[in-house]
Protein backbone atom coordinates (compact mmCIF):
# COMPACT_ATOMS: atom_id res chain seq x y z
CA UNK A 1 0.00 0.00 0.00
CA UNK A 2 1.53 3.08 -0.98
CA UNK A 3 1.18 6.72 0.76
CA UNK A 4 1.46 10.18 0.16
CA UNK A 5 3.11 12.73 1.95
CA UNK A 6 0.43 15.36 3.29
CA UNK A 7 0.18 18.45 1.09
CA UNK A 8 2.29 21.51 2.86
CA UNK A 9 -0.03 24.73 3.74
CA UNK A 10 1.70 27.20 2.01
CA UNK A 11 1.48 30.80 3.85
CA UNK A 12 0.18 33.50 2.04
CA UNK A 13 1.63 37.13 2.11
CA UNK A 14 3.40 39.75 -0.26
CA UNK A 15 7.38 39.60 -0.81
CA UNK A 16 9.77 42.89 -1.58
CA UNK A 17 12.40 42.33 -3.93
CA UNK A 18 15.31 44.69 -3.61
CA UNK A 19 18.16 45.06 -5.47
CA UNK A 20 20.07 47.83 -7.24
CA UNK A 21 20.31 45.90 -10.92
CA UNK A 22 17.54 45.25 -12.76
CA UNK A 23 19.11 41.61 -13.62
CA UNK A 24 19.25 41.06 -9.83
CA UNK A 25 15.63 42.25 -9.66
CA UNK A 26 14.25 40.35 -12.01
CA UNK A 27 16.14 36.85 -11.01
CA UNK A 28 14.91 37.54 -7.31
CA UNK A 29 10.84 38.16 -8.24
CA UNK A 30 11.42 35.19 -10.65
CA UNK A 31 12.45 33.15 -7.67
CA UNK A 32 9.73 34.79 -5.05
CA UNK A 33 6.82 33.85 -7.30
CA UNK A 34 8.02 30.51 -8.60
CA UNK A 35 7.87 29.98 -4.40
CA UNK A 36 3.95 31.16 -4.90
CA UNK A 37 4.15 34.44 -3.44
CA UNK A 38 3.11 38.12 -4.55
CA UNK A 39 5.92 40.21 -5.53
CA UNK A 40 6.86 43.83 -5.81
CA UNK A 41 10.25 44.76 -6.63
CA UNK A 42 12.29 48.39 -5.70
CA UNK A 43 15.77 49.27 -6.73
CA UNK A 44 16.63 50.61 -2.73
CA UNK A 45 16.03 50.01 0.79
CA UNK A 46 14.30 53.57 0.97
CA UNK A 47 11.67 52.59 -1.54
CA UNK A 48 11.23 49.18 0.10
CA UNK A 49 10.90 51.11 3.41
CA UNK A 50 8.30 53.04 1.97
CA UNK A 51 6.53 49.60 1.06
CA UNK A 52 7.48 48.15 4.65
CA UNK A 53 5.90 50.90 6.84
CA UNK A 54 2.55 51.44 4.31
CA UNK A 55 1.81 48.38 2.81
CA UNK A 56 1.07 44.71 4.85
CA UNK A 57 4.49 43.05 3.49
CA UNK A 58 5.29 39.52 4.99
CA UNK A 59 9.09 39.40 4.09
CA UNK A 60 11.91 41.71 2.25
CA UNK A 61 14.65 40.15 0.46
CA UNK A 62 17.61 42.34 0.24
CA UNK A 63 20.28 41.46 -3.01
CA UNK A 64 23.77 42.67 -1.58
CA UNK A 65 22.92 45.25 1.19
CA UNK A 66 25.28 47.33 2.07
CA UNK A 67 25.07 47.60 5.69
CA UNK A 68 23.56 44.87 8.38
CA UNK A 69 23.09 48.31 10.07
CA UNK A 70 20.82 49.92 7.90
CA UNK A 71 18.84 47.25 7.51
CA UNK A 72 18.36 46.77 11.66
CA UNK A 73 17.16 49.60 11.63
CA UNK A 74 14.25 49.70 9.35
CA UNK A 75 13.49 46.42 11.42
CA UNK A 76 13.46 48.80 14.12
CA UNK A 77 11.16 51.26 12.75
CA UNK A 78 8.94 47.96 11.62
CA UNK A 79 8.13 47.07 14.99
CA UNK A 80 7.46 50.14 16.83
CA UNK A 81 4.83 50.88 14.01
CA UNK A 82 3.69 47.20 14.64
CA UNK A 83 4.47 45.70 11.04
CA UNK A 84 5.21 41.96 10.23
CA UNK A 85 7.84 42.38 7.76
CA UNK A 86 10.93 39.58 8.35
CA UNK A 87 14.18 40.47 6.37
CA UNK A 88 16.16 38.29 4.41
CA UNK A 89 19.75 39.22 3.16
CA UNK A 90 21.15 38.10 0.56
CA UNK A 91 25.20 39.05 0.58
CA UNK A 92 27.55 38.84 -2.96
CA UNK A 93 29.96 35.74 -3.18
CA UNK A 94 32.70 36.55 -0.94
CA UNK A 95 30.81 39.32 1.13
CA UNK A 96 30.62 38.97 4.55
CA UNK A 97 27.87 40.46 6.48
CA UNK A 98 27.97 40.89 10.32
CA UNK A 99 25.22 38.60 11.57
CA UNK A 100 22.00 40.66 12.47
CA UNK A 101 21.15 41.00 16.36
CA UNK A 102 17.20 40.89 15.63
CA UNK A 103 15.38 37.80 15.12
CA UNK A 104 13.14 39.25 12.50
CA UNK A 105 16.56 39.50 10.41
CA UNK A 106 18.20 36.03 8.71
CA UNK A 107 21.68 36.18 6.27
CA UNK A 108 21.42 33.56 4.04
CA UNK A 109 25.11 32.48 2.71
CA UNK A 110 25.77 31.33 -0.95
CA UNK A 111 24.56 29.06 -2.85
CA UNK A 112 21.37 31.62 -2.95
CA UNK A 113 19.27 28.77 -5.70
CA UNK A 114 15.79 29.31 -6.17
CA UNK A 115 15.06 26.29 -3.78
CA UNK A 116 17.28 27.79 -0.59
CA UNK A 117 15.40 31.27 -1.35
CA UNK A 118 11.91 29.33 -1.31
CA UNK A 119 12.86 27.66 1.90
CA UNK A 120 13.31 30.97 3.55
CA UNK A 121 10.65 33.19 2.62
CA UNK A 122 8.35 29.96 3.71
CA UNK A 123 9.83 30.46 7.16
CA UNK A 124 9.80 34.11 6.89
CA UNK A 125 5.93 34.65 5.28
CA UNK A 126 4.65 32.36 8.41
CA UNK A 127 6.75 33.77 10.84
CA UNK A 128 5.24 37.18 9.55
CA UNK A 129 1.64 36.03 9.41
CA UNK A 130 1.52 34.41 13.66
CA UNK A 131 3.15 38.03 14.32
CA UNK A 132 0.15 39.72 12.29
CA UNK A 133 -2.28 37.29 13.96
CA UNK A 134 -0.90 38.38 17.61
CA UNK A 135 -1.30 41.91 16.61
CA UNK A 136 -4.60 41.30 15.92
CA UNK A 137 -5.45 39.14 18.31
CA UNK A 138 -3.96 41.97 21.17
CA UNK A 139 -5.79 44.69 19.21
CA UNK A 140 -8.88 43.04 19.85
CA UNK A 141 -8.06 42.45 23.49
CA UNK A 142 -6.94 46.52 23.26
CA UNK A 143 -9.92 47.25 21.69
CA UNK A 144 -12.17 46.22 25.20
CA UNK A 145 -9.64 47.91 27.32
CA UNK A 146 -8.94 51.32 25.07
CA UNK A 147 -13.06 51.54 23.37
CA UNK A 148 -12.58 55.05 24.69
CA UNK A 149 -9.72 56.03 23.57
CA UNK A 150 -9.58 55.85 19.60
CA UNK A 151 -7.15 57.28 17.40
CA UNK A 152 -4.18 55.86 14.85
CA UNK A 153 -1.73 59.61 15.60
CA UNK A 154 2.07 58.35 17.37
CA UNK A 155 0.26 60.32 19.56
CA UNK A 156 -2.14 57.64 20.45
CA UNK A 157 0.40 54.86 19.99
CA UNK A 158 2.07 56.57 22.27
CA UNK A 159 -0.95 56.87 25.30
CA UNK A 160 -1.21 53.09 24.58
CA UNK A 161 2.25 52.58 25.65
CA UNK A 162 1.99 54.55 28.74
CA UNK A 163 -0.86 53.15 29.43
CA UNK A 164 0.60 49.32 29.35
CA UNK A 165 3.61 50.62 30.84
CA UNK A 166 1.46 51.85 33.70
CA UNK A 167 -0.18 49.04 34.20
CA UNK A 168 2.74 46.95 34.85
CA UNK A 169 2.73 48.39 38.88
CA UNK A 170 0.92 49.45 41.51
CA UNK A 171 2.27 52.26 42.28
CA UNK A 172 -0.27 55.57 42.27
CA UNK A 173 -0.55 56.90 39.23
CA UNK A 174 -0.76 60.42 38.23
CA UNK A 175 -3.22 61.09 34.58
CA UNK A 176 -2.86 64.82 33.10
CA UNK A 177 -4.08 66.44 30.57
CA UNK A 178 -6.66 69.58 29.14
CA UNK A 179 -10.61 69.43 30.22
CA UNK A 180 -12.30 66.73 27.41
CA UNK A 181 -9.06 65.13 26.00
CA UNK A 182 -9.85 61.74 28.20
CA UNK A 183 -8.74 61.03 31.41
CA UNK A 184 -11.18 59.25 32.60
CA UNK A 185 -11.00 56.78 29.88
CA UNK A 186 -7.19 56.27 30.42
CA UNK A 187 -7.93 56.10 34.06
CA UNK A 188 -10.28 53.42 33.17
CA UNK A 189 -7.69 51.79 30.64
CA UNK A 190 -5.11 51.80 33.15
CA UNK A 191 -7.34 49.85 35.42
CA UNK A 192 -8.88 47.25 33.15
CA UNK A 193 -5.17 46.46 31.66
CA UNK A 194 -4.09 46.18 35.14
CA UNK A 195 -6.49 44.52 37.21
CA UNK A 196 -9.33 43.07 34.97
CA UNK A 197 -13.14 43.98 34.31
CA UNK A 198 -13.79 41.85 37.64
CA UNK A 199 -12.50 43.97 39.83
CA UNK A 200 -14.10 47.31 41.17
CA UNK A 201 -13.68 50.54 39.37
CA UNK A 202 -14.91 53.40 41.88
CA UNK A 203 -14.54 56.84 40.65
CA UNK A 204 -14.34 60.22 43.61
CA UNK A 205 -15.44 63.36 41.43
CA UNK A 206 -13.62 66.01 43.70
CA UNK A 207 -14.79 68.66 42.23
CA UNK A 208 -18.71 68.18 42.80
CA UNK A 209 -18.41 67.64 46.18
CA UNK A 210 -17.75 68.98 49.26
CA UNK A 211 -15.27 68.36 51.85
CA UNK A 212 -17.80 66.78 54.28
CA UNK A 213 -19.26 64.78 51.29
CA UNK A 214 -15.67 63.54 50.24
CA UNK A 215 -14.23 62.44 54.20
CA UNK A 216 -17.93 60.31 54.09
CA UNK A 217 -17.53 58.96 50.47
CA UNK A 218 -14.05 58.05 51.33
CA UNK A 219 -13.92 56.80 55.01
CA UNK A 220 -17.75 55.59 55.25
CA UNK A 221 -19.76 55.64 58.45
CA UNK A 222 -21.85 53.48 60.56
CA UNK A 223 -24.48 52.91 58.10
CA UNK A 224 -21.92 52.15 54.83
CA UNK A 225 -18.64 51.25 54.09
CA UNK A 226 -15.97 53.89 52.69
CA UNK A 227 -14.36 54.16 48.87
CA UNK A 228 -11.07 53.02 50.26
CA UNK A 229 -12.93 49.64 51.49
CA UNK A 230 -15.31 48.77 48.66
CA UNK A 231 -12.61 49.35 45.67
CA UNK A 232 -10.85 46.27 47.43
CA UNK A 233 -7.88 45.07 45.14
CA UNK A 234 -9.90 47.75 42.53
CA UNK A 235 -8.98 50.94 41.79
CA UNK A 236 -10.15 54.14 43.24
CA UNK A 237 -9.94 57.63 41.08
CA UNK A 238 -9.65 60.66 42.40
CA UNK A 239 -10.84 62.83 39.27
CA UNK A 240 -9.84 66.29 39.68
CA UNK A 241 -7.37 66.20 42.47
CA UNK A 242 -6.60 69.47 43.02
CA UNK A 243 -9.93 70.26 44.42
CA UNK A 244 -9.66 68.23 47.47
CA UNK A 245 -8.64 70.51 50.58
CA UNK A 246 -4.95 70.75 51.61
CA UNK A 247 -5.74 68.72 54.64
CA UNK A 248 -7.07 66.10 52.78
CA UNK A 249 -4.20 65.99 50.20
CA UNK A 250 -1.74 65.52 52.88
CA UNK A 251 -4.23 62.66 54.72
CA UNK A 252 -4.11 61.21 51.40
CA UNK A 253 -0.04 61.09 51.19
CA UNK A 254 0.10 59.63 54.27
CA UNK A 255 -2.57 57.15 53.25
CA UNK A 256 -0.70 56.06 49.84
CA UNK A 257 2.81 55.99 52.08
CA UNK A 258 1.48 53.43 55.10
CA UNK A 259 -1.09 51.93 52.46
CA UNK A 260 -3.25 51.74 55.43
CA UNK A 261 -6.48 54.10 56.12
CA UNK A 262 -8.38 55.12 58.79
CA UNK A 263 -11.91 53.19 60.01
CA UNK A 264 -13.51 52.56 63.01
CA UNK A 265 -10.62 53.61 65.18
CA UNK A 266 -8.08 51.33 63.67
CA UNK A 267 -5.92 51.44 60.45
CA UNK A 268 -7.27 48.90 57.67
CA UNK A 269 -4.57 48.00 54.73
CA UNK A 270 -4.98 50.17 51.63
CA UNK A 271 -5.13 47.01 49.02
CA UNK A 272 -7.27 49.46 46.01
CA UNK A 273 -4.88 51.02 43.36
CA UNK A 274 -4.74 54.96 43.37
CA UNK A 275 -5.40 56.88 40.21
CA UNK A 276 -5.66 60.79 40.32
CA UNK A 277 -6.56 63.15 37.33
CA UNK A 278 -5.72 66.72 37.04
CA UNK A 279 -6.31 69.39 34.34
CA UNK A 280 -4.27 72.03 36.48
CA UNK A 281 -0.21 72.66 36.95
CA UNK A 282 -0.05 70.96 40.25
CA UNK A 283 3.37 72.55 39.97
CA UNK A 284 2.36 76.07 40.10
CA UNK A 285 -0.42 74.96 42.90
CA UNK A 286 2.41 74.13 44.58
CA UNK A 287 4.07 77.31 44.70
CA UNK A 288 0.78 78.97 45.64
CA UNK A 289 0.46 76.32 48.42
CA UNK A 290 -2.61 75.51 47.09
CA UNK A 291 -1.63 71.63 46.91
CA UNK A 292 0.26 69.38 49.30
CA UNK A 293 4.20 68.87 47.37
CA UNK A 294 4.22 65.87 49.46
CA UNK A 295 1.26 63.91 47.61
CA UNK A 296 2.62 65.94 44.19
CA UNK A 297 6.14 64.06 44.53
CA UNK A 298 4.33 60.55 45.46
CA UNK A 299 2.20 61.04 42.37
CA UNK A 300 4.41 62.92 39.94
CA UNK A 301 6.73 59.83 40.05
CA UNK A 302 4.26 58.22 37.51
CA UNK A 303 2.66 60.68 35.35
CA UNK A 304 0.52 59.77 32.01
CA UNK A 305 -0.18 62.72 30.08
CA UNK A 306 -2.97 63.09 27.63
CA UNK A 307 -2.41 65.91 24.36
CA UNK A 308 -5.49 67.81 23.03
CA UNK A 309 -7.15 66.87 20.44
CA UNK A 310 -5.34 69.59 18.26
CA UNK A 311 -2.52 68.13 18.52
CA UNK A 312 -3.74 64.95 17.43
CA UNK A 313 -5.91 66.19 14.28
CA UNK A 314 -4.52 62.53 12.71
CA UNK A 315 -7.11 60.90 15.26
CA UNK A 316 -9.89 63.15 14.34
CA UNK A 317 -11.58 61.02 11.49
CA UNK A 318 -12.03 57.97 13.23
CA UNK A 319 -12.88 59.42 16.52
CA UNK A 320 -15.91 61.22 14.52
CA UNK A 321 -16.72 58.01 12.92
CA UNK A 322 -16.23 56.34 16.21
CA UNK A 323 -18.79 59.05 17.70
CA UNK A 324 -21.05 58.74 14.66
CA UNK A 325 -21.19 55.30 15.07
CA UNK A 326 -22.21 55.22 18.94
CA UNK A 327 -25.24 57.95 18.40
CA UNK A 328 -25.90 56.07 15.51
CA UNK A 329 -26.50 52.88 17.69
CA UNK A 330 -28.01 54.73 20.29
CA UNK A 331 -30.74 56.56 18.71
CA UNK A 332 -31.63 53.15 16.50
CA UNK A 333 -30.94 54.86 13.12
CA UNK A 334 -28.85 53.72 10.13
CA UNK A 335 -25.16 54.57 9.98
CA UNK A 336 -23.86 57.66 9.02
CA UNK A 337 -21.45 59.30 7.77
CA UNK A 338 -19.22 62.97 7.24
CA UNK A 339 -19.21 64.59 4.00
CA UNK A 340 -15.94 65.70 2.57
CA UNK A 341 -17.24 69.24 3.42
CA UNK A 342 -18.06 68.26 7.06
CA UNK A 343 -14.77 66.37 7.55
CA UNK A 344 -13.08 69.51 6.26
CA UNK A 345 -14.40 71.57 8.72
CA UNK A 346 -14.05 69.90 11.73
CA UNK A 347 -10.33 69.49 10.70
CA UNK A 348 -10.16 73.11 10.61
CA UNK A 349 -11.51 73.69 13.93
CA UNK A 350 -9.39 74.02 17.22
CA UNK A 351 -11.33 72.32 19.87
CA UNK A 352 -11.09 73.58 22.81
CA UNK A 353 -13.20 71.09 24.03
CA UNK A 354 -11.52 68.36 23.02
CA UNK A 355 -12.88 65.19 22.38
CA UNK A 356 -15.71 65.26 24.43
CA UNK A 357 -16.26 68.79 22.25
CA UNK A 358 -16.24 66.95 19.57
CA UNK A 359 -18.62 63.97 20.68
CA UNK A 360 -21.06 66.31 22.02
CA UNK A 361 -21.25 68.54 18.56
CA UNK A 362 -21.65 64.59 16.53
CA UNK A 363 -24.30 63.75 19.37
CA UNK A 364 -26.29 67.22 18.45
CA UNK A 365 -26.46 66.68 14.75
CA UNK A 366 -27.39 63.59 15.10
CA UNK A 367 -30.09 64.38 17.09
CA UNK A 368 -31.50 66.81 14.43
CA UNK A 369 -31.24 65.03 11.38
CA UNK A 370 -31.54 61.29 10.47
CA UNK A 371 -29.87 61.93 6.52
CA UNK A 372 -27.39 59.41 6.24
CA UNK A 373 -24.33 62.05 5.59
CA UNK A 374 -23.59 64.59 7.93
CA UNK A 375 -23.25 68.15 6.54
CA UNK A 376 -20.68 71.28 7.05
CA UNK A 377 -23.86 73.23 7.41
CA UNK A 378 -25.42 70.99 10.01
CA UNK A 379 -22.28 71.28 11.75
CA UNK A 380 -21.24 74.56 11.66
CA UNK A 381 -24.04 76.24 14.27
CA UNK A 382 -22.31 73.87 17.11
CA UNK A 383 -18.74 75.24 16.68
CA UNK A 384 -17.16 77.79 19.33
CA UNK A 385 -16.74 80.90 17.37
CA UNK A 386 -13.24 82.66 17.17
CA UNK A 387 -13.07 85.30 19.06
CA UNK A 388 -11.26 87.54 16.47
CA UNK A 389 -14.11 86.29 14.02
CA UNK A 390 -16.80 88.83 12.98
CA UNK A 391 -19.02 86.31 11.57
CA UNK A 392 -22.69 85.84 13.66
CA UNK A 393 -22.86 81.78 14.12
CA UNK A 394 -25.99 80.44 11.71
CA UNK A 395 -28.48 80.35 14.62
CA UNK A 396 -28.67 81.87 18.03
CA UNK A 397 -29.00 79.71 21.87
CA UNK A 398 -32.77 80.35 21.79
CA UNK A 399 -33.49 78.80 17.92
CA UNK A 400 -31.02 75.82 18.41
CA UNK A 401 -32.61 74.88 21.58
CA UNK A 402 -36.45 74.59 19.93
CA UNK A 403 -34.86 72.97 16.43
CA UNK A 404 -33.80 70.32 18.96
CA UNK A 405 -36.64 69.73 20.51
CA UNK A 406 -38.69 69.58 17.71
CA UNK A 407 -36.39 67.35 15.67
CA UNK A 408 -36.69 65.61 18.95
CA UNK A 409 -40.84 65.61 19.52
CA UNK A 410 -41.03 64.39 15.65
CA UNK A 411 -38.38 61.98 15.84
CA UNK A 412 -40.91 59.96 18.57
CA UNK A 413 -43.95 60.48 16.76
CA UNK A 414 -45.27 63.33 19.23
CA UNK A 415 -45.02 61.35 22.47
CA UNK A 416 -44.06 63.71 25.20
CA UNK A 417 -43.01 61.28 27.62
CA UNK A 418 -40.17 60.00 25.39
CA UNK A 419 -39.37 63.23 23.69
CA UNK A 420 -38.61 64.50 27.76
CA UNK A 421 -37.03 61.37 28.50
CA UNK A 422 -34.34 62.07 25.36
CA UNK A 423 -34.39 65.45 26.56
CA UNK A 424 -33.38 64.60 30.03
CA UNK A 425 -35.60 67.01 30.86
CA UNK A 426 -39.52 67.55 32.61
CA UNK A 427 -42.68 66.64 30.86
CA UNK A 428 -44.04 70.13 32.17
CA UNK A 429 -41.07 71.96 30.38
CA UNK A 430 -41.12 70.05 27.25
CA UNK A 431 -44.89 71.41 27.26
CA UNK A 432 -44.28 75.00 28.37
CA UNK A 433 -41.60 74.97 25.53
CA UNK A 434 -44.29 73.32 23.08
CA UNK A 435 -46.69 75.62 23.87
CA UNK A 436 -44.61 78.54 23.33
CA UNK A 437 -43.99 77.14 19.83
CA UNK A 438 -47.10 77.14 18.72
CA UNK A 439 -48.49 73.40 19.56
CA UNK A 440 -51.92 73.13 21.16
CA UNK A 441 -52.63 71.64 25.43
CA UNK A 442 -51.21 68.39 25.48
CA UNK A 443 -54.28 65.55 24.78
CA UNK A 444 -55.95 68.17 22.45
CA UNK A 445 -56.67 67.59 18.71
CA UNK A 446 -53.06 68.11 16.52
CA UNK A 447 -51.11 68.81 20.01
CA UNK A 448 -48.30 66.89 18.07
CA UNK A 449 -48.44 69.42 15.49
CA UNK A 450 -47.65 72.92 15.45
CA UNK A 451 -50.70 75.38 14.96
CA UNK A 452 -50.78 77.42 11.78
CA UNK A 453 -50.38 81.17 12.49
CA UNK A 454 -52.37 83.54 11.41
CA UNK A 455 -51.31 85.55 8.11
Amino acid sequence: MSSTSPATIRPHGKVVACAKSEASRQHLELAIRRAGYDCVSVASLTEARVLVMNDLIAAAVIDEPESVTDVEALDAEARRGERPTQFILLPSIGQRLTAPRSASCEVLDPPLTPERIGRALFSAVARAQLITENIQLRQKLEGRMFDGLVGVSEATRELRSAIHAAAEHDLPVLVSGESGCGKSEVARAIHLTRSGPGQPLLTVRCSLLTSSVVERELFGDENAEGRFAAAATGTLVFEEIEALTIAQQHQLAEIILNSAFPHAGNYVPLRARIIATTSANLRELCQQEKFSPQLLRILDRNTVVVKALRHRMEDLPVLAEHFLQQCSVKEGQSIRRLSEAALQRLLSYSWPGNARELENVIARCCSLNTTPELTAEEIEPWLEQNNESTELPGLTLREMERKLIEATFTRFGGNRELTAKALQIGIRTLSGKLREYGYPPRGGPGSNRVQERAA
